[in-house]
């Protein structure tokens, strides 16, 4: 059985996202195409404008066979942890056989080099790459120079894919990575813009402006920078600037402008902030990624009716719990573990709080999350 795998936004679906699906399946003759899907919030440090479920059923109708979710900790952090997170959930499915990753090049050759060099990453260069970061160069141009001119990605999606590429060399990996040129169309961004400008109270869709009330919140009860240092991503310096600014609070998208410095990308400080919102932590983080590799358990959201043989072949060699039921959680994993994917089950039903208020709906999450949910409260 062949079976290639996708890491995806699809924030929200767009017409590259669907010649990537119909690429993928052509150019690996795959009998199946699984998508590892960012959840509820994204790597760029905000919610996905619509739901998991929603993109879930974009993607299915686009072509996907199975959609299984990324977990919180790797999906709304940096490309590091995302890759990572992504390539383990791949090689925990157990029936994965290849990778197919959009690409400006195209060139799977050119990547795979690039990625042995960042893996064969001297003390030298992890010097000279802390030297530009401190410079205030990003953290790509702090790469590069670091490598001293070599011919390093330099475009967002080959620099993602070659983080794809790292995990699975460090990982000695079998599934094999192909890098598909991408396709003109309208971008991700440019959707959202549009998407969001011309909103009526009755849509869903929701950006991090819509979270301001709720961040306000969490860094005035933090009230300091040690407390604040505690959540992944928030420096010393960091927190000292982000409590110097706080007086002047207006909306999240301004006040990660008003916090932004050379040192700090916008990004950067986004994401940040939305660690501490949701309440994720740098110990916990540290917790799943040397304990569980990013990757504790596998929570499918939807496939397709004839993707049965795949599901069944998943749930005979999967290698940590396969969540089709989110009530059969607790039995399946550690005390430990199990508060980290309540952590995720917490952060989706405020999601979907948002979401109801918005359009003036109830929010009323699956049974099993509830549960889940309500047991977290010792109730």
């Amino acid at each position: 059985m062949r079976v290639t795998g996708i890491i995806a936004e699809c924030n929200p679906l767009h017409e590259g996202h669907r010649y990537l699906i119909k690429e993928a399946r052509e150019k690996t003759c795959a009998d199946y195409i699984v998508i590892v899907l960012s959840g509820d919030y994204v790597q760029r440090g905000a919610p996905s404008i619509l739901s998991r479920e929603v993109r879930t059923e974009a993607l299915l109708s686009a072509g996907a066979d199975l959609v299984v979710e990324l977990p919180l900790y790797a999906s709304c952090s940096g490309a590091d942890y995302f890759a990572r997170g992504a390539v383990a959930l791949m090689e925990n499915l157990g029936v994965v056989t290849d990778l197919a990753f959009g690409s400006e090049s195209g060139d799977t050759d050119l990547l795979l080099e690039a990625s042995r060099r960042l893996n064969d990453e001297s003390e030298q260069f992890q010097a000279a790459l802390r030297d530009g970061l401190r410079e205030g160069l990003s953290f790509p141009s702090a790469r590069a120079l670091a490598m001293e001119g070599a011919d390093l990605p330099s475009t967002p999606n080959d620099l993602l894919g070659t983080e794809y590429l790292r995990s699975l060399l460090r990982s000695g990996s079998t599934i094999r990575p192909l890098a598909i040129k991408r396709t003109k169309c309208a971008g991700a961004t440019r959707i959202r813009s549009e998407m969001i400008a011309s909103r009526q109270n009755s849509d869903p869709f929701l950006c991090r402006d819509d979270f301001s009330d709720l961040l306000l919140h969490a860094l005035y009860s933090a009230g300091s920078p040690e407390a604040l240092t505690a959540y992944l991503d928030v420096s010393q310096d960091l927190a000292g600037r982000i409590l110097r600014e706080l007086p002047g609070f207006t909306i999240y998208s301004d006040f990660c402008a008003a916090v932004k410095t050379r040192s700090y990308t916008y990004t950067r400080i986004s994401r940040a902030l939305l660690h501490i919102l949701l309440g994720i932590t740098s110990e916990t983080m540290q917790y799943f990624d040397t304990q569980h590799s990013l990757c504790g358990w596998i929570r499918p959201i939807g496939f397709r009716r004839d993707a049965a043989p795949l599901i069944k072949s998943i749930t005979a060699s999967c290698e940590v719990p396969f969540l089709d039921k989110l009530s059969r959680a607790k039995d399946a994993m550690s005390g430990e573990l199990y508060e980290v994917l309540r952590e995720e089950l917490q952060a989706e039903f405020l999601y979907d709080l948002m979401a109801a208020r918005r359009t003036g709906a109830r929010a009323v999450p699956a049974l099993s999350k509830a549960l889940l949910i309500k047991d977290s409260r010792g109730q």
